[in-house]
């Protein structure tokens, strides 16, 4: 009997164990169909807006080439209109000037003849009488024919201004058109769409909380993330440092219970080590931005604030830090700082540290100093000068934030950035 049992719980155990790892590979089968289902929805996304946005571009740039050819016809057209009418006006002129001058020759010939020969007079002026009727009708015809040229002119005008707008007004409603035509469609699409989907995403989160379900708790983010903050003063590996810091920088800046469970973890404590304990090389400076970008996160929260400041050197950290650094981390620091002299627990532990505050009026002059240089001394460049006037603003309101704290608001520094 004793042997059936153990048999037994060895069949039990190992049903179990099978039955864990099909679970598990069950769920990691899960989890890589639904994130490459929706890597490839992702991608004929963006293939469909592409597509879209260069159908769009193709159009826009046929419809500009159009236009310029049609404007290009239309002025060539202008221009052969502009020279026949003009060369037909040349000749009418010619043939008229020609008219007035054969008129003229024959008036002024019949006027010497008439000067020489009394016996023609009144023979002459009957001439005459014809000659001026006769250009009286020339130049009525010349009025006439102006007139109508005129009138042909102007009704051509009026005519490709007519066509012109109101082509140009039925691009514009059939733009106005296609526009709302499309928005419509948009809107059916995915009204279809959501509406086919709305049974596959629920069975697929169905199916992803069974998967959640089903899964270890040490695989979860929060748990690895306290696994790895136990560990990580004892890490050697500067990369695994800064991969660890990235993630709790991540993990606190989208979650208040990642927060909560870090602070409950000691985690303030750890990256206050972790920072006094790391030297000013660039892998080191970097671990020192994440660290403190964590350190702002969590202080995001008031009830955590508290916590951040009673923990045993951290305001001293944290401003030496701020001192010190030349890199990101110096403003990063800044906001740290101005969250926690917000607080009068704050003030109070900074008024503790006179060195520092001593260093830090100093830090103040000395960027005051060289934000305004005399005449001797070399002008920054543009860019030097305009990071120095913000390091200069953001330690002036931190001292400007001790001193209204103190219960003194009236007493204001005297910097100017």
């Amino acid at each position: 009997k004793i042997t059936l049992q153990a048999v037994l719980k060895l069949q039990r155990w190992w049903r179990g164990k099978l039955l864990h790892e099909q679970r598990t590979k069950a769920a990691l089968v899960i989890q890589s169909h639904v994130r490459g289902w929706t890597a490839r929805q992702s991608a004929s996304r963006n293939k469909h807006q592409i597509i879209v946005i260069q159908s769009h571009c193709r159009g826009w740039l046929t419809r500009k080439r159009l236009l310029i050819e049609k404007e290009a016809v239309i002025k060539i057209q202008t221009a052969i209109r502009s020279m026949k009418y003009r060369k037909a006006f040349l000749r009418q002129r010619y043939a008229t000037l020609e008219i007035q001058r054969f008129a003229r020759g024959a008036i002024t010939r019949k006027s010497l003849l008439g000067a020489s020969c009394y016996s023609n007079i009144s023979k002459l002026g009957d001439q005459t009488l014809a000659l001026k009727i006769l250009l009286q009708a020339v130049l009525k015809l010349q009025r006439w024919w102006r007139g109508k040229l005129l009138h042909e002119q102007r009704t051509k005008a009026a005519l490709v201004i007519q066509s012109h707008v109101r082509g140009w007004t039925a691009r514009r409603s059939a733009s106005r058109n296609k526009h709302q035509i499309i928005v419509i469609q948009a809107y059916m699409k995915g009204y279809l769409a959501r509406k086919d989907l709305r049974g596959q995403l629920l069975d697929l989160r169905l199916r992803v909380q069974k998967s959640a379900a089903n899964v270890d708790d040490g695989m979860r983010i929060i748990n690895r993330l306290v696994a790895a903050l136990s560990e990580l003063l004892n890490m050697r590996s500067v990369s695994d440092i800064l991969r660890i810091c990235a993630t709790l920088n991540m993990a606190t800046q989208h979650s208040q219970k990642c927060c909560e469970e870090l602070v409950a973890a000691g985690a303030v404590g750890t990256l206050l080590k972790l920072i006094s304990s790391l030297s000013r090389s660039l892998p080191d400076q970097e671990v020192t931005k994440h660290a403190l970008s964590t350190l702002r996160n969590l202080s995001r929260y008031p009830h955590l604030i508290n916590v951040i400041i009673d923990s045993c050197g951290s305001v001293e950290t944290i401003l030496r830090e701020f001192l010190r650094n030349k890199e990101e981390g110096y403003f990063i620091a800044s906001d740290l700082l101005k969250k926690i002299f917000t607080e009068k627990t704050g003030v109070e532990a900074v008024h503790k540290l006179p060195a520092l505050l001593r260093r830090l009026r100093d830090h103040v002059e000395e960027l005051s100093r060289k934000a305004k240089p005399d005449k001797w001394s070399r002008t920054p460049q543009p860019h030097a000068r305009k990071e120095l006037d913000k390091r200069l603003r953001e330690a002036v309101e931190i001292l400007e934030l001790i001193k209204v704290s103190l219960g003194n608001p009236t007493r204001r520094l005297s910097y100017k950035v």
